[in-house]
């Protein structure tokens, strides 16, 4: 009898070190690596914005969710029950018809033919013509010709051009290159919306370079673009909650977040690989949240409420995580802070390898507070990206949120490619990543901190 009261001693003594080891590992790799396998696996076709695909990845954030013990945080169904999903009526999509540069210099040239538009935020330009090479400052209120070397590439040169944008140009042409030429095809068939962020990127022909080249310095270039309006659509967020236990905090929120859509299939693509996966972008970041809705959402429950919203239609312009902070539970101004994950895949040669950055660092207190807590957060080491306006965090931060992005983005060139996919995940990296703000994110949902916005830095 002694025999095997010592036996099972040994077992449960064993057992228990299981359960602790477990425990104290935090984030499990497996776990990591099952969600990512599915949200940006080639069956999800690339959870376009939009697409039922994008629908089907709210579903299962949602169901995830439920599993974790969260409480519904969504619409209510036909039945009056609260569910895990926020169905979101987007404005009819509007495509780009036709595109036309005024002037005698541009006489002849065609839209698809000569020019080609990346993306468009306005129906009218107009502006005088500023030459510049990359790197050169541009005037406010100018149509920039950017003029390239041949061998440039938009991995080069895409991440300079919003620099631009925020100097004041109106329109950014830039002249043809090898890359432009030999995916014209694929550029020319392009019709992007009339979106609401960037700025007018068009795209020349040599025989549009040679006719705009000739133009002098100064010369007014006025533009017309002409779109049509598709019929309504829809795109999905999945929310989830934890009302907080503490009588004075609950009425409190934190909001933890991710955007669960990418850019889908693609056709016209010239590789031969037409899903775009998007498993940094922003799979990575979606499989934060619902890891820390799984750590979160076990044990003592929070002082503080905390919601956990998968945001839709982020690459199609924000409209999932518009209509949340526009269609709130509780007043706005209970909404203390919103960290956003973007991109935490791979770790950033900017930084140590262990860290990751804040967008907007030095714009609150939030960052610095969470570093003091644990969080191995820095500032952004690329602050001509502009990353801070980038995400959907700028959606809430607009609206007074202290709304900052989590990333570890080293500017890989995998960024909006079909090459985006699992095989380039370190998964070391990002498990040691979401494992660590763990504890940072549990001070701050159980203090009484609440950020501010620092001096002038309010967007």
């Amino acid at each position: 009898m002694k025999k095997q009261t010592a036996l099972a001693a040994i077992l449960f003594l064993a057992f228990s070190l299981v359960v602790n080891a477990q425990t104290q590992t935090g984030v499990l790799e497996r776990n990591v690596r099952a969600q990512m396998e599915f949200l940006a696996g080639d069956a999800m076709q690339g959870r376009g914005s939009g697409t039922m695909f994008e629908r089907i990845t709210a579903e299962y954030v949602g169901s995830q969710f439920m599993q974790f013990g969260l409480e519904p945080a969504g619409q209510k169904d036909a039945n009056g029950n609260a569910t895990y999903i926020q169905t979101v009526e987007v404005p009819g999509r509007t495509s780009l018809q036709d595109l036309k540069i005024a002037g005698d210099a541009a006489k002849g040239l065609a839209f698809g033919k000569d020019i080609a538009a990346f993306q468009m935020i306005s129906k009218e330009i107009s502006g005088g013509l500023q030459k510049l090479k990359l790197g050169e400052t541009a005037k406010t209120g100018s149509v920039v010709l950017l003029q390239l070397a041949e061998d440039d590439t938009f991995a080069k040169f895409q991440p300079k051009i919003g620099q631009l944008f925020r100097d004041g140009a109106v329109a950014v042409l830039l002249v043809e290159t090898k890359e432009t030429r030999e995916n014209w095809a694929d550029f020319s068939s392009r019709r992007p919306p009339l979106g609401r962020r960037g700025g007018n990127l068009i795209l020349l022909s040599k025989a549009a370079t040679d006719a705009i080249t000739a133009i002098a310095d100064g010369t007014k270039i006025d533009a017309t673009a002409t779109f049509t309006e598709g019929p309504k659509t829809y795109t999905w967020n999945a929310a989830g909650k934890i009302t907080g236990s503490d009588p004075k905090l609950s009425a409190e929120v934190v909001l933890l977040s991710a955007h669960i859509d990418h850019l889908g299939v693609r056709p016209n693509d010239p590789g031969d690989d037409k899903i775009f996966n998007g498993a940094d972008d922003d799979a990575s970041g979606t499989v934060a949240v619902l890891e820390l809705a799984r750590a979160l959402g076990s044990g003592a429950k929070p002082k503080r409420t905390v919601y956990f919203v998968g945001f839709g239609s982020e690459e199609a312009g924000g409209f999932g995580s518009g209509y949340f902070v526009n269609n709130l539970a509780f007043p706005k101004e209970k909404l203390v802070a919103n960290l956003q994950f973007e991109m935490i895949g791979r770790p950033d040669a900017k930084v140590k390898p262990e860290e990751l950055w804040l967008t907007g660092y030095d714009r609150s207190n939030l960052g610095p507070e969470l570093a003091k807590n644990g969080a191995k957060l820095v500032a952004d080491p690329h602050p001509d990206q502009n990353f801070f306006q980038r995400s959907d965090n700028f959606t809430l931060a607009r609206q007074g949120v202290i709304a900052h992005t989590v990333s570890s983005f080293g500017l890989h060139t995998d960024y909006h490619r079909a090459s985006d996919e699992i095989k380039t995940i370190d998964f070391v990296h990002m498990t040691k990543s979401i494992d660590s703000m763990i504890k940072p994110v549990r001070w701050l949902v159980n203090s009484n901190f609440v950020p501010v916005w620092n001096e002038g830095k309010k967007p």
